[in-house]
């Protein structure tokens, strides 16, 4: 590896570090081997999503997001899984992924993993958990109350998108491994791939339910601790209708 691709990709690892947790970053940059880093295609992480789909089947599963106060439960398609669904419907909104993943070997012998994924033109949509609740959790049949579900994109109804950014860090068990589903780094078993940090942040167009015009604003932020539980530090997902209404209100 020369100079200038180590500089390069020394630069973006302290940027991502910087981003997700400026103070934790400068201390576990120093269990890393700057000198054995790596890019790898940001399809390495890509052709990792969409293992399942258990919650709007036939779409693929990806991380949804909920607010602090339980209130407002939304998704947004960053890894281009619903708009997959939508192209093989031939009602595609055009999302896009570009981004990087660079690996790092630790004095551990495990390797650790930085991605920065932008995604343009991604699908949002927004549900009451409140109703959510009501309907027995039934993700696919409960109505939204910003945006649409890729299915009723499918049937007519106006898509809603926006920029998402995902910056995130975990560990894998060695240098080459596959890379994971996210949903594993986030929410099912964080400690596998600690430590782990994420930032994401996304800002969506489109309509409340009720046909005011609304966007859709997720800020969500976490590392684990050191027993390996996911700490959030932004938790904000909101809809901001007409007048700074909520959808749904």
């Amino acid at each position: 590896m020369n100079l200038t691709t180590l500089s390069k990709i020394t630069l973006s690892i302290i940027i991502i570090l910087a981003i997700l947790v400026p103070i934790q970053g400068q201390a576990e940059s120093a269990e890393l081997d700057m000198q054995n880093c790596q890019n790898r295609p940001i399809s390495h992480f890509l052709n990792a999503q969409g293992t399942s789909s258990d919650f709007f089947p036939p779409v693929k599963d990806y991380v949804g997001w909920v607010d602090g106060g339980f209130n407002t439960f939304a998704l947004v398609d960053y890894a281009a899984l619903a708009d997959t669904y939508l192209e093989d419907n031939n009602h595609s909104v055009g999302t896009r992924t570009k981004g990087f993943v660079i690996e790092c070997e630790r004095n551990d012998g495990k390797a650790q993993i930085f991605v920065s994924l932008i995604t343009t033109k991604a699908l949002g949509f927004a549900q009451s958990i409140a109703d959510l609740a009501e309907n027995g959790f039934d993700f696919l049949a409960t109505p939204t109350i910003f945006g649409s579900k890729a299915q009723d994109v499918v049937n007519g109804a106006d898509a809603a998108t926006g920029l998402a950014t995902l910056l995130t860090s975990f560990v894998i068990p060695a240098p080459g491994s596959q890379l994971p589903n996210f949903i594993d780094v986030a929410l099912n078993n964080p400690e596998s791939y600690a430590p782990v940090k994420f930032n994401f942040i996304s800002k969506t167009l489109g309509k409340c339910s009720d046909g005011r015009r609304a966007k859709l604003n997720i800020h969500q932020t976490a590392s684990t601790d050191e027993s390996g539980n996911l700490i959030f530090s932004n938790e904000k997902v909101e809809t901001l209708g007409a007048g700074g209404v909520p959808c749904g209100s």
